[in-house]
């Protein structure tokens, strides 16, 4: 779509391990969750942090296109980058508009949903009852729409005192998966589960979601098998950080 050059953030992993893009909600930046991605690093598991156009330092302006663009070149990179290595989408927030997108568009391995939303247009709606919000919305990111065309297991992680992102629609977005993997449904936890969640049930709980996708013990193979994706678009020039 351009030429951009983004900076982002990626840790190599062990052998044998998955690689995880993680796709970041609209708060902050990257760096922000190096801090909380860091178990898994140490866990083994390659990471990389995405990073998208107006973010971080990096040009351009965000758009629910241009996202989407910026994930699949990272997505891109990480494939390029290891081959052997299965891919999983973890997206947070805004951040799972993304990875839904993504993943219909090409095989990984899973997809984790951290505090997700059925469409911003319905977050709208609910918060905003008395104005036409579906009509004025530009980015609608109608994750559940696309839901159906996800051809892997899916696992969703939100907490249950979410204020800005009601937790039914975490629920919505398990039910509505054609291969639900299991949630962790978090009592006190805020927005995003992962960030909020001031103990370690949010990452045990990836955790072993992950471990279940290494030990091939989660599977989706008549869907597999009915899938046709298309071919991946070719790699955009992206320059890890030094």
């Amino acid at each position: 779509m351009d030429e951009l050059r983004l900076n982002f953030w990626a840790a190599e992993p062990q052998a044998g391990m998955l690689v995880i893009l993680y796709l970041h909600g609209n708060g902050g930046h990257a760096g922000h969750r190096e801090k909380a991605l860091q178990p898994f690093i140490t866990a083994g598991y390659g990471i990389v942090l995405a990073e998208y156009r107006g973010y971080g330092g990096n040009p351009g302006m965000p758009t629910e296109r241009g996202l989407i663009a910026d994930a699949r070149a990272q997505a891109n990179w990480a494939v390029a980058r290891w081959p052997g290595a299965p891919l999983v989408l973890w997206g947070e927030s805004i951040g799972t508009g993304v990875a839904v997108t993504v993943a219909t568009e090409r095989p990984v391995a899973g997809v984790i949903l951290d505090s997700p939303f059925t469409s911003v247009r319905q977050i709208a709606a609910d918060a905003f009852r008395w104005a036409p919000v579906r009509l004025l919305l530009r980015h609608p990111f109608d994750s559940l729409a696309r839901l159906p065309e996800v051809r892997a297991p899916v696992f969703v992680l939100h907490g249950e005192r979410d204020g800005i992102v009601p937790v039914e629609q975490g629920r919505r977005m398990l039910t509505g998966a054609p291969c639900p993997a299991g949630g962790a449904f978090l009592p006190g936890v805020g927005h995003p589960a992962l960030l909020a969640d001031q103990g370690t049930a949010a990452q045990r709980a990836v955790l072993g979601f992950l471990a279940r996708l290494r030990q091939q013990e989660i599977t989706c193979p008549e869907l597999l098998l009915l899938t046709r994706y298309p071919a991946p678009p070719a790699a955009a020039t992206r320059r890890p950080p030094c």
